[in-house]
């Protein structure tokens, strides 16, 4: 990028690897949480130029809001952590239960087995149910995965951001001295 003569290879290097952080970050905080690790895999950031400079954007599947944001229930208002470190509640909320396919499918993987006030097994259709009508009522909790990184790494940022600025304007102002030299 060249505005005005100057060249911004820092401030962009810097954003690449900042983005490595942050996912390397988010990549972390999940890593337990969940079942498949396909949100884990979904986890990308991409530096894009723009008219105004550079756009850091941070990827992810289409439900990684609602795992980020956590999902309050009918009973239980959830909430997750801010890009500025603020605890704040969840702006989704359950209406109805959620289906018990994709809870099955979650039992399944897990290898989990329910069992009822006897200690004799139950089917597993009747543990996602159970299992759903829970969701339903105390929600989902927020897991932060991409917020709390920002939050935590944030004064760094800019001060890096302002290094890296300073090192592209004395890199530019060398290149026009240079110039101005040879005319």
């Amino acid at each position: 990028c060249i505005v005005l003569g100057l060249k911004y290879d820092s401030i962009e290097n810097y954003l690449k690897s900042y983005g490595k952080y942050i996912v390397r970050q988010a990549k972390g905080l999940l890593k337990f949480n969940t079942a498949t690790g396909k949100l884990q895999g979904s986890l990308k950031h991409k530096v894009e130029e723009t008219k105004d400079g550079f756009e850091l954007k941070f990827l992810a599947s289409r439900y990684a809001t609602f795992v980020n944001k956590g999902v309050s229930g009918t009973k239980v208002r959830r909430t997750y952590i801010d890009e500025k470190g603020r605890r704040k509640v969840s702006p989704y909320r359950f209406k109805k239960q959620p289906p018990t396919l994709f809870i099955e499918n979650w039992i399944k993987t897990k290898g989990i087995k329910g069992r009822d006030k006897k200690g004799r097994f139950i089917k597993r259709k009747s543990l996602a149910f159970l299992i759903a009508r829970s969701i339903k009522k105390k929600g989902l909790r927020g897991l932060s995965f991409y917020t709390q990184p920002l939050s935590w790494s944030y004064k760094v940022f800019k001060k890096e951001m302002e290094k890296s600025f300073k090192e592209d304007v004395l890199k530019g102002i060398k290149v026009m001295k240079l110039k101005m030299k040879f005319k």
